[in-house]
């Protein structure tokens, strides 16, 4: 089954700016699967109020201690999800009907503190052990692979990313790479790609057209991900251009013909 999926770090949904940002971004990509992190919602009456805004008829929530963290996963009907562990920094389900090319899907939340990386990526070695169903991972993994995905500060230490990409080769797991800005989060000093699509080549087999998209910054510090799952070539859509009329065309001497003959 082709889907969208919708992942985003927002850092906190509890005021009416993030809920609309939130419900415009929903309402023009229509994802049928929506992973949230950062949440700072620690009451399940929140939650709620959340789903209901959103118009999800499903959901399974992570809920924050104080105003740490948070998960939520969103999903409608037209899914077949059932939901597998969870914790801090994930939720994991199973997308299909058992045996009818089924698959795995993880929202991820790296630990932010670099003294506490490692257990991210031990999170993903346990996850990976689970099961061999076709899996992909999606979220923000507070890391870089490399210093390629960093823009200005300081040099980011090897240990760090070399932790990262040895979990991903004993998961055999791969970038699926993404089409817009390279940035997902930014400060006053550095930009990073924090946020990402990782996939087993059983995944990638099965969605072999599928295309991971950094969705336009605004106001806040990541930009959200829209990964298309899909089996099929995707369909480009062409852009209507708005005809502009330029008033020194009125001077050319072809002007008035052209004007009459249409």
């Amino acid at each position: 089954m082709d889907l969208d999926l919708l992942s985003w770090n927002y850092r906190g949904i509890c005021n009416d700016a993030t809920i609309r940002a939130l419900k415009d971004l929903i309402s023009q990509n229509r994802p049928q699967i929506v992973f949230l992190c950062e949440t700072k919602i620690s009451r399940e009456r929140e939650f709620e109020t959340l789903r209901k805004a959103l118009g999800f008829a499903n959901a399974k929530a992570v809920l924050s201690e104080g105003q740490a963290g948070g998960l939520e996963l969103f999903w409608n009907d037209d899914v077949h999800l059932n939901l597998g562990t969870t914790s801090a920094h994930h939720i994991d389900a199973v997308v299909g009907e058992s045996g009818v090319s089924s698959w795995r899907v993880t929202g991820f939340y790296g630990y932010a503190r670099t003294s506490e990386r490692d257990r991210s990526w031990q999170l993903l070695r346990d996850l990976s052990d689970l099961d061999s169903l076709p899996w992909i991972v999606i979220g923000d993994f507070n890391e870089i692979l490399n210093n390629g995905e960093k823009i200005y500060g300081p040099i980011r230490a090897e240990r760090q990313m070399r932790g990262f990409r040895e979990a991903l080769g004993y998961c055999d797991l791969l970038d699926l790479g993404f089409h817009g800005a390279m940035a997902t989060w930014w400060n006053s000093e550095t930009l990073l790609c924090l946020d990402r699509a990782i996939c087993t080549p059983s995944w990638f087999d099965l969605f072999r057209h599928s295309k991971l998209f950094h969705l336009p910054p605004s106001d806040f510090d990541h930009v959200p991900l829209l990964l298309k799952a899909s089996t099929a070539p995707l369909v480009v859509r062409s852009k209507k251009h708005n005809f502009k009329f330029e008033a020194f065309w009125l001077q050319h001497p072809e002007c008035d013909g052209v004007v009459k003959e249409a």
